[in-house]
């Protein structure tokens, strides 16, 4: 498997399963975040990722390993290079929703506290439930033998530890005294980030980067590792969240998919940590333009139809005949609604969505004014000359020659 590769079933898995996919290589210095911190909140945390280091090491190539941990969470881990000691963990996750049943079982087992216990529901209620592991595997071998057909196909090997202390013979963990800090780390860490996603929300590019520079300095985000593969793996979850944050605004599916399709393949193609840190900053600038630009969510579904309807046949005759019988009214009730909601007429919302692109394709393109008009469905050049001139103050002509001139 190659790089893109990984970093695809990692996008999917984060998408569809809600799993976290994690990439190691020896010695595994960043082995802790593999559960999401759990172990290191505790006392013997370095015991305990002793334990599940020399676990791996003696991990089966040519397999996916599933590992039930005695808190019953689920992980699949295997080396992904049968020449390799490189490691891919998923998870953590359970195979089936926490009950009564399952808190009093491992209060019991692990001689937790009612403390305990509490400090454990916040973290174990946000881990994702899985109903079947074999979904799965099957999702992971589907897409190796898609992309390598020739792929040596792997076992399944589980290892149950959950009444068999995987992790130390003392079955009884204590928190460490400091757990209620870094438990308030964590939600400081989660606000920050429900707050970047608010301000991108809204299209506030200025306050979604404050946000930005204190998610990532949270000591969480700074404790995972600086490699390329970490970093790729954190954006493309950004990308999704930033593509889901923007929904709300009506934009509509095409620059949606455009959009973020456009930074998974940017996010593939770096080969650099500073040309994706920069990639960080490109995207909340970019998200947060399209909010200010594309945003519809303030209009009725009817005149959101109109607006989208425009967009994308400018190039194309529009008569308030067509737009009327798109939304099944009359045309005088059309025309009163959108310069109500838009306060314009639809003709002169239209020239001056054609004017504005023009004045694009004029600072960015070396096409003659002509193609321009045409481009923007204007085929009268005298007409578009005279709309251009009403919007700008200046002809098409004008307007190229002080651009050239400076």
């Amino acid at each position: 498997m190659n790089n893109r590769t990984l970093d695809f079933i990692s996008k999917l898995l984060k998408d569809i399963l809600k799993l976290d996919m994690h990439y190691f290589v020896e010695p595994y210095n960043n082995i802790s975040v593999f559960d999401r911190y759990l172990r290191d909140s505790l006392k013997n945390s370095e015991q305990l990722y002793q334990s599940i280091y020399n676990f791996i090491l003696n991990m089966e190539h040519s397999a996916f390993h599933i590992i039930t941990d005695l808190y019953d969470m689920n992980y699949v881990m295997f080396y992904p290079y049968a020449e390799k000691k490189d490691i891919i963990s998923i998870g953590p996750y359970f195979t089936q929703k926490i009950s009564n049943d399952y808190w009093l079982s491992l209060t019991e087992r692990h001689k937790l506290t009612r403390s305990d216990a509490e400090n454990l529901k916040g973290f174990l209620y946000a881990t994702p439930v899985i109903s079947n592991n074999l979904d799965i595997i099957s999702t992971i071998s589907n897409m190796i033998h898609y992309i390598n057909p020739e792929a040596t196909p792997f076992s399944v090997l589980y290892h149950d530890f959950s009444d068999i202390d995987m992790d130390t013979n003392n079955s009884h963990f204590q928190f460490k005294e400091d757990y209620l800090a870094l438990a308030k780390q964590l939600e400081d860490r989660y606000a920050t980030e429900k707050e970047l996603l608010h301000y991108i929300s809204i299209g506030d590019s200025a306050r979604a980067f404050e946000a930005a520079k204190r998610f990532i300095s949270s000591p969480f985000e700074q404790r995972l590792s600086n490699s390329i593969r970490e970093l790729k793996s954190l954006l493309i979850t950004a990308n999704t969240a930033y593509r889901k944050a923007v929904e709300v605004n009506e934009i509509h599916p095409v620059y949606l998919h455009e959009i973020t399709s456009k930074f998974v393949n940017l996010i593939e193609n770096a080969t650099s940590e500073a040309s994706l840190n920069n990639l960080f900053e490109k995207m909340i600038r970019e998200y947060c333009l399209l909010v200010n630009n594309k945003s519809v969510k303030q209009y009725s579904p009817m005149i959101r139809k109109t607006l989208h309807y425009i967009e994308f046949n400018l190039d194309a005759k529009i008569s308030l005949g067509d737009l009327a019988k798109l939304n099944e009214v009359s045309i005088p009730y059309l025309a009163g609604q959108f310069k109500k909601e838009v306060g314009e007429t639809i003709i002169q919302y239209t020239n001056h969505l054609r004017i504005e692109t023009a004045v694009k394709l004029l600072n960015t393109s070396s096409l003659s004014i002509q193609d321009i008009a045409s481009y923007v469905g204007i085929l009268d050049y005298n007409y578009f000359t005279k709309v251009f001139k009403k919007e700008i103050g200046l002809s098409p002509s004008q307007y190229r020659k002080k651009i050239t001139d400076n």
